[in-house]
């Protein structure tokens, strides 16, 4: 049986994930020193979609419109929303679908941020345990949506929350369920010695996206620094 260590997690399966009944709806977002940057949420189907790239393009116009209202008033001109892409989870070898329009590029004045500063929604989900909350990093921001002191403006935090409740309005409207996926896991032995079962992938609800507190978080993700 695996066990987890500090820098390893035993319960990870490598190689390429399937996630039955669920899309992956990826953002990409161009950041002010020129690297590009993602974010992602998920939908469930009962049924899945008839036309994946009609899914893409009303996604784009959805989630673009709600990013243009909601960020970039506190996005620097050089951070652009650039396009909405989609891919059914069932299987790994499923092509990915892109929505795409004129970029959007942010209307702030004030200087950028560095590009690894990041605002968090938390996906909240009817389910406790761990590993049922998801987090998605949104990042691109200028000094607009600082608060001092290291905390994020009240006034930021509203647009991030305004922007999440749009999301999941957009998702719901084009025949999807909010979700975090979950993919599946082997039995593994934690750091503690508490043996863990498998799981099968599956999905958790997601009932809301929230930025919870005022507090930035870092994340330098390779390649985008």
């Amino acid at each position: 049986m695996p066990q987890s260590q500090k820098k390893k997690d035993g319960g990870k399966i490598a190689g390429p994930a399937n996630v039955p009944s669920v899309i992956e709806i990826r953002c990409g977002v161009q950041l002010p020193n020129g690297k590009t940057g993602n974010f992602v949420f998920h939908g469930h189907y009962t049924t899945a979609p008839p036309n994946m790239q009609t899914l893409a393009g009303a996604l784009w116009t959805a989630i673009s419109g709600a990013w243009g209202t909601n960020l970039a008033p506190h996005m620097a001109p050089a951070t652009t929303f650039n396009n909405v892409s989609v891919r059914d989870m069932t299987s790994y070898t499923n092509p990915i679908y892109v929505g795409t329009g004129t970029a959007i590029p942010g209307t702030g004045a004030a200087t950028a941020m560095p590009p690894q500063n990041a605002i968090v929604l938390t996906e909240n989900v009817a389910q406790r345990g761990r590993g049922s909350k998801g987090r998605v990093y949104i990042g691109g921001w200028d000094t607009s949506a600082d608060g001092g002191g290291g905390a994020i403006s009240g006034v930021a935090q509203t647009a991030v929350n305004n922007f999440g409740t749009a999301v999941q309005n957009a998702i719901s409207t084009n025949g999807l369920t909010p979700c975090v996926a979950q993919v599946a896991r082997q039995q593994y032995q934690g750091i503690t010695g508490t043996v863990h079962p498998a799981r099968n992938a599956t999905f958790v609800g997601v009932t809301s996206y929230i930025c919870q507190d005022l507090r930035w978080d870092t994340q330098r993700r390779r390649g985008q620094l």
